[in-house]
């Protein structure tokens, strides 16, 4: 009896390990849920009281970063997205045009050999900016496609 368990603990054991390293960390906030696997780590996760969050993580595999910005919506999400370019545009970086995915925008962007992906979306009182940074965009795009799940489905694109 003592031996079976010890098989059984030793075995529960295992699984919990192995729970822990396949989701080792969850990002939790009024507007989303992140699920961070073991290759995935947290860089920055701030809220606010006013519902504001910010949520910077880092892929230790490749180094592709993506962050997902909650601010109070202060206009249309368009004339939002046409400033956040334009600043960036002034700062040397090459950029495509917008584009209107179904409610959000997106637009690319390089600089060097980095690659990225910004999205636009709004709920009318929040809006988000969800930005993919890397070699490619395929890694981050394929991890909010797995780990990401919203609160407001309108405050986020429909896909990545």
């Amino acid at each position: 009896m003592k031996k079976f368990l010890a098989v059984c603990g030793g075995s529960l054991l295992t699984v919990l390990l192995l729970a822990v390293a396949v989701c080792a960390e969850e990002i939790d906030t009024d507007h989303f849920t992140l699920d961070l696997p073991a290759d995935w780590k947290s860089r920055k996760v701030e809220t606010q009281p006013d519902g504001t969050a910010v949520a910077v993580v880092q892929s230790t595999k490749d180094g592709t970063v993506v962050g997902i910005r909650i601010m109070q919506s202060t206009g249309r999400i368009r004339d939002i997205a046409t400033r956040i370019v334009d600043n960036m545009k002034a700062k040397g970086i090459d950029m495509s045009e917008i584009k209107q995915v179904g409610d959000s925008f997106v637009v690319e962007f390089s600089q060097g050999e980095a690659r990225g992906i910004q999205y636009f979306a709004t709920s009318g009182k929040f809006f988000s900016v969800v930005s993919i940074i890397g070699k490619t965009v395929d890694t981050g795009k394929e991890f909010l496609q797995k780990q990401f799940k919203p609160i407001d489905s309108k405050l986020f694109p429909a896909s990545f």
